[in-house]
């Protein structure tokens, strides 16, 4: 069952994603609106266009990398949610930023290159998903391994 949930989970996915992501801030919590992005079976978060490694948010997830987010969704007109909870970490991999940097067109926009050091890529590692089913008043706990 969880294989099948967390199929129906991942196809509401788009390359790109907006969604609220929840990072600790001390012992508070810190909500912003970012893009989940969704490639090759990864999830990431690009950030840092105003202050590279130093903005709060990476500070935060330095800190604490603990994170949850939210991606509200809609079928036939119905409306639920997807709530992941996880870990975010500080991607290093030159590769993949490039590849991230290419495919997500609005990075040219914010960074001048992959290498440019206030172009910070974030690794989300979901570990489990509360799913609010579009229309049914219903809510399905789910982890991942």
């Amino acid at each position: 069952m969880d294989d099948e949930v967390l199929k129906e989970i991942e196809s509401y996915y788009n390359k790109e994603n907006l969604i609220a992501l929840a990072t600790a801030d001390g012992d508070q919590p810190c909500v912003r609106v970012v893009t989940l992005i969704s490639l090759d079976d990864g999830l990431f978060v690009i950030t840092g266009a105003r202050g590279g490694a130093n903005t709060a948010k990476v500070r935060q997830i330095k800190e604490n990398p603990n994170v949850a987010f939210v991606l509200q969704i809609q079928k036939e007109g119905k409306i639920g949610n997807i709530r992941g909870e996880g870990t975010a970490s500080i991607i290093d991999d030159p590769e993949l930023k490039t590849q991230i940097f290419k495919e997500i067109k609005w990075t040219e926009s914010y960074f001048k290159s992959p290498e440019d050091p206030s172009y910070v890529l974030l690794g989300i590692n979901v570990r489990s998903y509360q799913y609010s089913i579009p229309g049914t008043g219903r809510r399905v706990m789910v982890s991942v391994s």
